[in-house]
């Protein structure tokens, strides 16, 4: 196990604690790195890892993941904004994009699993609803480090790699329940019985810090940051990484004020931005039967998070008010129009999640949120399979345990030990 090279501080109370804790024992803040490195001095690799000063593994490897951002002029021309850059962060090799997975998860992948095992994990777990699993069956294979992947059965014609995964990939599929939530629990308690590191979703420094290489890699090329950001989210965690690390930026003398925060969600289920506008904290637990119908009608289902990390100390609502940023709710048929018209402009297919930040920018440019000068990053999360199944052969992930919601006890995960873990 190496020495770490960062510490963990909780933003709600301030208590620090040692890598890799998730949570802070006296309240429910997240917990946030700090590296003895504070100045930005980005490095040459041309890959994730120029940003290793401020990602908590020591370990680096060679990868085509790595941020991807370039200045738009169609697009840009067709909303009649001047100072517009897109980071495309799924697979376009006309652009320079080679995420192997298709989506910006592939950032959130390799350094969490370099930190878990320099930190002395075994073995990971996490839930998906499709473009995490694959990112992290990636660098399982990749890095031939054990992780178990919890999926709902709908999850499975998303789940593919470019390459045959290797047996560190194991999947556990739920059948007969589709909500991404019950996949979670299910997964916690595979992790209780089994012992199994939990990957730890938004709490995970790992995963936030990956995410914040997008805003990074426009501070390097552009030279400071922009003043409008816009992605669309589920849990919110890309939001809150984008926030954290435009603050390290700030702090290291790079751009002269936060980006403001332009986050959206697939319609009619908009928890978030249902809270936002209210006012409130979300209360995930409540109309669960109706949060569920609203998810069955969205496009973007890679959104569907019941139980995003909004209200707590560090989270979604305290990135939004620090940046005075706005929330939108895009309906399915304005996403849709919105792809097209960044395919014609552009000439790259992106994702219904992208579709659903292009349709949330083409909105606040109408709403005069965001001014023609004004330097804007529209954050394309990933995009459709398109393109990496015209350059690849795509491998299906195959499901090592397959079992029904009634079974997701300790008595019978503890049968399948042997199948679930290598």
């Amino acid at each position: 196990m190496s020495e770490a090279k960062l510490s963990l501080r909780c933003v709600g109370c301030g208590r620090t604690f040692d890598p890799p804790a998730l949570h802070c024992t006296h309240c429910d803040g997240l917990l946030r790195p700090e590296y003895p490195t504070t100045t930005f001095d980005p490095g040459d690799r041309d890959d994730l890892f120029d940003y290793h000063d401020w990602l908590p593994s020591t370990a680096v490897i060679d990868t085509p993941v790595g941020p991807t951002v370039y200045r738009s002029e169609r697009l840009a021309d067709r909303l009649g904004l001047d100072d517009l850059v897109i980071a495309f962060n799924g697979y376009a090799p006309a652009v320079g994009a080679t995420n192997p997975t298709g989506s910006f998860k592939d950032f959130e992948a390799l350094p969490t699993v370099l930190y878990y095992r320099e930190h002395g994990a075994d073995a990971l777990i996490l839930a998906s609803a499709g473009n995490t699993a694959r990112a992290f069956a990636y660098a399982a294979t990749v890095l031939d480090f054990p992780v178990v992947l919890v999926v709902p059965g709908r999850a499975m014609r998303r789940l593919w790699l470019p390459r045959v995964a290797s047996d560190a990939v194991r999947l556990v599929v739920i059948d007969g329940n589709d909500d991404y939530a019950f996949a979670i629990r299910a997964a916690g308690v595979i992790a209780d019985t089994l012992g199994i590191a939990p990957e730890g979703g938004a709490r995970n420094v790992a995963r936030r810090d990956g995410m914040g290489t997008a805003i990074l890699e426009y501070a390097r090329r552009f030279g400071g940051l922009p003043m409008h950001y816009v992605q669309a989210i589920g849990s919110g965690t890309g939001g809150i990484a984008t926030w954290e690390s435009a603050k390290r930026l700030l702090a290291a003398g790079v751009g002269s004020s936060l980006p403001t925060l332009h986050l959206a969600q697939n319609a009619p289920f908009t928890p978030i931005h249902d809270a936002w506008t209210a006012g409130a904290a979300i209360a995930p637990e409540q109309d669960v039967d109706g949060q569920l119908a609203r998810i069955a009608e969205i496009d973007a289902l890679v959104l569907a998070n019941r139980n995003p990390p909004y209200a707590i100390p560090g989270g979604v609502r305290d990135a939004l008010m620090d940046t005075g940023g706005s929330t939108y709710a895009v309906s399915n048929e304005d996403a849709r129009g919105a792809a097209a018209l960044f395919l014609e402009a552009e000439g790259l297919p992106i994702g219904p999640a992208s579709a659903v930040a292009t349709a949330a920018m083409i909105e606040a440019v109408g709403a005069g949120r965001i001014r023609r000068d004004d330097a804007t990053m529209l954050h394309i999360t990933g995009n459709n399979e398109m393109l990496l199944r015209r350059d690849c052969a795509l491998h299906p992930l195959v499901p090592t345990v397959r079992l029904h919601p009634e079974e997701i006890t300790a008595t019978r995960i503890e049968t399948l030990r042997g199948a679930i873990l290598p």
